[in-house]
């Protein structure tokens, strides 16, 4: 045992244990109790027999250490992604705890930041956000071998007891009113004049996310082996700057989507005597679209009033799409292609109500066709002559 006893100027006995490996002094720590520094000499030397052994002075660097090689590991991730969680750390982790020693954050440390965060007014979803992030963090640092167990993985996040938000959906004869509603034609207006009350349609019968209809070029019309598009890339609006930029989709993976008969003419329209390179859906004065300018011009929140649906969000036309689509009989993994989810267990978790919806009308339409079918094939029936004659 390297357990050491000395006492104090003030006359205190203390125990000092001292861990080497390899002839190298690797820990040291001081105890009160000699048994507490056996205890954690055997501890230390276990660890380094099982490959477990984290240098302590490893932990010791502050946090904003640690931060700029995770942020640096995280360079893969998408753009909008990565701007949510360097503004977590910018904004609300750095400044509480960039100076901390990574070692010495403590559970009840981060119990208390996030209480405080909830206590200034931020949503518990916001906060629930930065404590994922922070999270993410610390789980680096235990990689990076400067701790041995992430002390926020014990703190729970918050949550507000409320039930998730189903996003709402429009009827046909609904999707046709709202469009009506934000058509920016007038009397005036020659007759070949594109309509931007026309992407109330696209989004209701194709479904894309905003960034990946205002990403759609003139060379992603497919008319084999049937009216479609090509979805393989999105225009985000950067959260420093405001400003559009081009992005992969956010599943990473390009797909085609069919287009209703109701959607041809109006990419013909949008896509007459544009260059394969040109936007489909441009500003008014070129470029691609954003969805604040697009609902400004087209009067949004008037027209959702309009049609006695003031809550009624630009996303929520996906979800209009994905019903839509299941009434009219599309079996879910069509309707996971159509949307781009990862698997269709995805698109059930998020559309499976719209499926209750429809069990009953469905069992209704089964209902009416078992009868005619039994008849039909009816034992007595089956292979008999005119005359009764087999």
């Amino acid at each position: 045992m390297s357990v050491q006893r000395y006492t104090t100027k003030s006359g205190k006995v203390r125990y000092r244990a001292r861990v080497k490996h390899h002839g190298r002094e690797v820990a040291t720590s001081v105890f009160d109790r000699k048994r507490d520094a056996e205890a954690w000499e055997d501890d230390q030397k276990r660890r380094l027999r099982l490959g477990e052994w984290h240098d302590p002075r490893r932990g010791q660097v502050a946090l904003s250490v640690v931060a700029v090689d995770w942020l640096e590991s995280r360079n893969s991730l998408k753009r909008k992604t990565l701007a949510l969680e360097v503004a977590a750390w910018r904004n609300h982790i750095e400044p509480k705890f960039g100076k901390v020693p990574v070692a010495s954050i403590t559970s009840a440390d981060i119990a208390t930041w996030v209480g405080r965060l909830i206590a200034s007014g931020a949503a518990q979803s916001t906060v629930a956000r930065h404590l994922a992030v922070f999270r993410g963090l610390l789980a680096f640092a235990v990689q990076d071998g400067r701790i041995t167990k992430n002390p926020a993985e014990r703190v729970a996040a918050p949550t507000s007891g409320k039930v998730r938000r189903e996003g709402q959906f429009l009827t046909s004869k609904e999707v046709l009113a709202l469009a009506e509603a934000c058509s920016t034609i007038t009397e005036d207006d020659p007759a070949d004049a594109l309509d931007y009350g026309d992407i109330v349609k696209v989004l209701a019968y194709l479904g894309p996310r905003w960034g990946e209809l205002a990403g759609l070029q003139v060379r992603d019309r497919l008319r084999v082996p049937g009216h479609g598009v090509r979805l393989q890339r999105a225009v985000l609006s950067s959260m420093e700057t405001g400003s559009l930029y081009v992005d992969t989709l956010k599943s990473k993976r390009a797909r085609t989507a069919p287009l209703v008969e109701e959607l041809v003419p109006i990419f013909d329209r949008w896509c007459k005597g544009k260059d394969p390179d040109d936007w489909i859906f441009h500003a008014p004065r070129g470029g691609p679209l954003s969805e604040r300018n697009w609902k400004r011009s087209v009067g949004w929140a008037e027209a959702i009033k309009k049609i006695d649906r003031p809550a009624l969000r630009v996303h929520d036309l996906r979800h209009t799409c994905a019903s839509l689509w299941l009434a009219a009989g599309a079996d879910p993994k069509v309707l996971q292609r159509i949307l781009g989810h990862a698997s269709a267990a995805m698109t059930m978790d998020l559309y499976g109500h719209l499926v209750d919806d429809n069990l009953w009308s469905s069992a209704e339409r089964l209902g009416g066709t078992l009868g005619a079918s039994d008849e039909d094939d009816s034992p007595e029936n089956e292979g008999e002559a005119p005359d009764g004659s087999l």
